[in-house]
């Protein structure tokens, strides 16, 4: 598989004005210089032209530059990816260029370039070119769902910035951005080929269905709790037409649809006359309510005497308790076998026996009082138990018959207003009719059918298979722990990293250090040193350019690192020159340095389609490795910059 490097990157100005940076794929590329220079900008323009939604570009770049490009390239295959840069006060550029073929010229003008489209359209031309299987967002997802591999998911792997080169805290380019890092670990699993494309999509979908089907099932548990507004309005007139004698009360447990059909009948009832309300059925409830309050007094009574029993029972489980400790002191003093003779004077006599025995029959009688209480408590505590229900049970049931009584009386009033029965049943209907008339357009809360949705998750679930996609991240784990393991040892460190072994996890994501003599597990911000943190940053990083190119996934062969000079070197000011390295002697530090050189140079040429792009403020005159490899060099004398300074203001 041909990786896809970075050839060149080019800025656009007014008047014509134009700016390319020319790198050479496959191998290291490195651009040093003064500070202030522009060097750092390279990541900020390549992450722009990736289709980042926040132009990041300084000041003096959109002062001056008015679009800026890149050009990919993957064997004879090229890709011109470019961007409007908008002006200083503006977010960004929705306005982008992609297009892709052989020997593309470089524009130098804005009117040059091809395949003039939006950002997210260049983005999946981008995705289609680098090889990101075809799993685009679903429209409908919700926000558990979201998470979806994109060009975007990209730049941690191929960015190393200074935010993060020797940071104890993050790991990777875009994790430290909260709204990022849910998409970049959710994406994670398909750049280490841990799933496919397929699979992708079937655990994107199985996520979303599973947020549906939660929802409804807490649907359907509220809907199942409760009754509905229109399932009570409907009993009520239901109720109402019984009282006065032109139908029937519905079962308890009828449902809202059989409500709402008696309803209907009743809409069709032919209006006869009939009597008023019979007088014996308010009685009826007055002597039900009455056999409720009865029944509730002598309830709440036993209820009463059950918790006074409860009461004495836990007082006099206490007193046995203390007397039983009090007592098994004897025990200790071997009751069973005190002899018949003095102790002191060895005479017969049975003074000891006796007290012996006196003594255990208190202890046995002490033991049945207890037994005696553990035995009856939760008998009492049953009962109780029982008479709580029943209580409740005869409250709910003077409450209904409260309300039937309050509903009488209200419909006996209603009805000696009216001053005719009939004119009484004659409102009823036409409350009825408004009824049925404004229900119709009301939504019926009805619990769903999810055989469907179940039946969908369980055939997910089947093509899924979570098994096999952790059994293959865990191994993708293991090879990439292992590759950065041996790079580590490869690259200057201190204690606790020296020849220690990293183990890296995907799922938070983090690194943990295996210290090579305890074989004790340390966090990252436990190991201490910008060195260390350095170390364990570059043979991550590399350890995950050589997976990928063994499993031929779709991330670019380009590692853009920013400085890794920086632990080595005091922090330097805006106006600080380039520093210049050329054989004088040498201290630790300087010697590090070229250990990680070293380590860059060989592992680029180790690797198939690898292509490092190193920002540096140091530079090594005596290296002749680093001076042909040096593309750019801006330093102070020469007053060269990423962007002239003589280019015209935009």
């Amino acid at each position: 598989m041909i990786r896809w490097n970075i050839a060149s990157i080019f800025f656009l100005g007014v008047s014509g004005r134009s700016r390319a940076l020319t790198f050479k794929p496959g191998e290291v590329n490195i651009i040093t210089g003064a500070s202030g220079t522009g060097k750092s900008t390279i990541i900020k323009a390549i992450d722009y032209c990736l289709g980042s939604s926040k132009c990041e570009l300084p000041v003096h770049v959109r002062r001056h530059s008015t679009a800026v490009g890149v050009k990919w390239v993957a064997g004879e295959d090229e890709l011109i990816v470019g961007r409007l840069i908008p002006p200083v006060g503006q977010t960004s550029s929705s306005k982008m260029f992609a297009t892709s073929g052989r020997n593309l010229p470089i524009p130098q003008k804005i009117e040059e370039f091809d395949g003039s489209t939006t950002t997210n359209a260049a983005k999946a031309f981008i995705e289609r070119a680098f090889g990101i299987g075809d799993i685009g967002t679903d429209s409908n997802a919700t926000s558990s769902g979201k998470a979806r591999a994109t060009v975007r998911n990209l730049t941690p792997y191929l960015f190393v910035t200074k935010e993060v080169i020797d940071s104890e805290s993050v790991l990777f380019h875009g994790l430290e951005k909260a709204e990022k890092a849910r998409d970049i670990l959710a994406s994670m699993p398909y750049f280490l080929r841990a799933t496919d494309e397929a699979s992708f999509k079937d655990e994107r979908r199985l996520r979303q269905l599973l947020y549906i089907l939660d929802n409804e099932e807490a649907r359907t548990r509220s809907l199942a709790s409760k009754e509905t507004a229109l399932k009570k309005r409907a009993m009520s007139l239901i109720s109402e037409a019984h009282r006065i004698g032109i139908t029937t009360l519905p079962p308890p447990d009828a449902s809202e649809e059989e409500l709402l059909q008696q309803i209907e009948g009743l809409s069709q009832t032919q209006l006869q006359p009939t009597s008023y309300p019979v007088e014996g059925e308010l009685g009826a409830l007055h002597e039900q309510r009455r056999e409720i309050l009865n029944k509730l007094t002598d309830v709440k009574r036993k209820s009463h005497a059950t918790r006074s029993a409860l009461r004495e029972a836990n007082g006099f489980e206490d007193t046995v308790t203390r007397q039983r400790s009090k007592l098994r002191l004897a025990e200790h003093f071997k009751l069973g076998e005190i002899a018949s003779v003095c102790p002191v004077c060895e005479s017969p006599s049975k003074k000891g026996q006796e007290t012996a025995n006196a003594l255990q029959k208190a202890l046995n009688k002490v033991q049945a009082e207890s037994a005696a209480v553990e035995r009856v408590k939760p008998k009492l505590v049953e009962h109780d138990r029982e008479l709580k229900e029943e209580i409740t049970q005869l409250n709910s049931a003077l409450r209904r018959i409260d309300n039937q009584i309050k509903a009488w009386l209200q419909q006996t009033d209603e009805a000696r207003k009216l001053n005719d029965i009939a004119q009484l049943k004659a409102h009823l209907l036409g409350r009825i009719s408004f009824f049925l008339e404004s229900s119709t357009d009301e939504k019926r809360q009805t619990s769903p059918d999810l055989t469907v949705l179940r039946d969908d998750i369980k055939q997910l679930e089947a093509r899924v298979n979570p098994e096999e996609r952790e059994i293959r991240l865990r191994r993708a784990e293991a090879k990439i722990s292992a590759i950065a393991s041996k790079n580590l040892q490869r690259l200057p460190t201190v204690a606790p990293c020296i020849g220690a072994e990293l183990d890296f996890s995907s799922r938070r994501p983090e690194v943990s250090v295996i210290e090579a003599d305890t074989d004790e597990l340390l966090k990252l911000p436990d190991v201490g040193s910008d060195q260390n943190y350095l170390a364990i940053h570059i043979a991550l990083a590399f350890a995950l350019q050589k997976h990928f190119e063994l499993v031929e996934s779709p991330v670019p062969g380009v590692l853009v690192l920013d400085q890794i000079s920086r632990p080595y070197f005091p922090t330097r000011g805006e106006n600080d020159d380039e520093t210049e390295i050329a054989g004088e002697r040498e201290d630790e530090e300087v010697k590090a340095m070229r250990t990680h050189i070293d380590f860059l140079f060989s592992e680029v040429e180790q690797r198939t389609g690898l292509q490092v792009i190193l920002i540096e403020h140091a530079y090594f005159a005596d290296d002749s490795r680093y001076v042909s490899s040096t593309r750019q060099r801006w330093t102070r004398a020469s007053k060269e910059a990423l962007i002239p300074i003589d280019w015209p203001t935009r």
